[in-house]
């Protein structure tokens, strides 16, 4: 019974493909093979010519720059000094319960 369901689906599928083919291959035919003038461009390509066109002052752009990198910086140094805080706090309760596991017996 299961395989009679599946094959009148199949049936039904591949007609109905057939079909919709059938009505569009006319349509298809007449679409010309090669769209000239319709390129679209990737993201980068559209970014790129973006900043390209923007008019900046060159000392503006270079003292905004030297501010990012100084607050990446300044981020990194912050980042390691907790880093390294945890570190300590774990290997100190690390030695604390290696030093109370040798008392209690």
């Amino acid at each position: 019974m299961a395989e009679l369901i599946a094959l009148i689906i199949l049936i039904l599928s591949l007609s109905w493909i057939a079909y919709m083919l059938w009505k569009k291959i006319p349509v298809l035919v007449q679409l010309p093979e090669i769209h000239e003038g319709i390129q679209k461009d990737s993201i980068a390509n559209i970014i790129k010519k973006k900043i390209k066109n923007i008019n900046i002052d060159k000392l503006i752009f270079l003292k905004t720059l030297s501010k990012i990198r100084i607050y990446i910086l300044k981020s990194e140094k912050f980042i390691d000094h907790h880093l390294q805080k945890t570190r300590k706090k774990i290997v100190k309760k690390q030695e604390e319960s290696r030093g109370d596991k040798g008392q209690s017996h």
